[in-house]
């Protein structure tokens, strides 16, 4: 058995990698698929299956645009909310070893590349980091107050029409700015910034922008951890 809980149904990266074969890549080490080979770590998720299919993937694409295409994969994987290695953002850690291949699985790490990252689950770390992005109490529980604050961030981006369920005044304390009721440019930066946090929180690129990517990540570790209370 790998290290660490499950967070993903494995049938959720069959459907990446069967994602991954239509648009010409190649899918490794994973059982259902190819051979698995014993030269991964010990506790590996390659070495794990459920009914017939790995619970982890190697994915390659040859090509001039070889990194580019990899990216893409990892925006698509994260997408679906697995677990992903690779070096994107750097060759930090685990992330050095992945440097022209994407490592994907159903467990609880993802890391891209920075010298530090966050657990895709767990006590719950990637809470904490939420709650303080979006200036909550930090104790790890996503409850009430934490979902309010968070879902104020999403409501105000500009994929979501920049509206204010509980008021601009909220949520210009949410993302810590004096609550003039005007959101101005003050806000919006403020604003931007508190979604880069919250997408360190979610182990994605802090780019400060929601979009759909952005949307499916937060949905997702959002109804895990409301499933575990």
């Amino acid at each position: 058995m790998a290290l660490g809980n499950q967070l993903s149904p494995t049938q959720t990266l069959v459907t990446f990698c069967l994602w991954a074969r239509r648009n010409g890549y190649s899918v490794g080490e994973m059982h259902g698929f190819s051979a698995v080979h014993p030269v991964h770590t010990h506790g590996s998720w390659h070495f794990d299956s459920d009914g017939g299919f790995g619970k982890a993937a190697d994915i390659n694409k040859n090509g001039p645009d070889e990194r580019e295409q990899l990216i893409a994969a990892v925006d698509r994987a994260q997408e679906l909310g697995l677990g992903v290695i690779f070096a994107r953002d750097g060759v930090a850690g685990l992330a050095g070893h992945h440097k022209n291949h994407l490592h994907v699985d159903v467990g609880p790490f993802s890391h891209l590349g920075q010298s530090s990252f966050t657990p895709r689950g767990g006590g719950d770390v990637l809470t904490e980091a939420l709650q303080r992005a979006v200036r909550a109490g930090a104790d790890q529980v996503w409850g009430a107050d934490t979902d309010l604050r968070a879902e104020a961030v999403k409501a105000a981006s500009n994929l979501m029409g920049v509206t204010f369920p509980h008021g601009i005044e909220f949520t210009q304390r949410v993302v810590g700015v004096a609550d003039d009721g005007v959101w101005g440019n003050q806000s919006r930066a403020a604003h931007d910034q508190t979604t880069a946090a919250i997408q360190r929180a979610l182990g994605r690129a802090p780019t400060g922008i929601w979009d759909q990517a952005m949307v499916n990540a937060y949905l997702h570790a959002r109804s895990l951890r409301n499933r575990a209370v």
